[in-house]
């Protein structure tokens, strides 16, 4: 068994015990702070002030819907732009509601032809609890979603 798999089985030992994902990393974290005492001091630790959670998450673009495919080009690129911001504003409220424990995460959505860079960003918790009910582009860019877009195209970003 692996250290990934025998970490993933600790892990469900822990929750059948009803312990939060955050409860779990807070113990690791202390047990990997709980360093030996130092000649003989009693409660001689690292204390632990603050814990962050840092995730990071890249993705392929999904392809324009197959109905649209037989469009105009430039028209395919308009929905194409248009479905990768929709994505992007879905995936932020959902990955923040499935991993409560995660205070930023980081983002890249990839072209999937060229593998380059088409938004980034990174997104901190409370403002994105935050940008609720402004416009889809106003919101991204309340969020820090990076992205180039011209003439309705989404470009790479360099």
């Amino acid at each position: 068994m692996s250290s990934a798999d025998s970490a993933f089985a600790g892990m469900k030992e822990w929750f059948k015990y009803g312990a939060s994902r955050s409860d779990f990393i807070k113990r690791r974290v202390h047990r990997a702070l709980g360093l030996s005492p130092r000649g003989g001091v009693a409660k001689d630790i690292l204390m632990l002030k603050q814990l962050f959670v840092h995730l990071r998450v890249e993705w392929f673009a999904r392809d324009v819907h197959p109905w649209d495919r037989d469009l105009p080009q430039g028209r395919q690129s308009e929905l194409f732009t248009q479905q990768c911001l929709e994505d992007v504003d879905a995936a932020i409220p959902r990955l923040f509601k499935q991993l409560p424990e995660i205070d930023e995460i980081e983002i890249r959505v990839l072209d999937r032809e060229s593998n380059a860079q088409i938004i980034t960003g990174v997104i901190n918790r409370e403002n994105a609890r935050a940008s609720a009910g402004l416009s889809l582009s106003m919101r991204l860019n309340a969020l820090g979603i990076n992205y180039r877009r011209c003439n309705l195209r989404i470009e790479p970003i360099p």
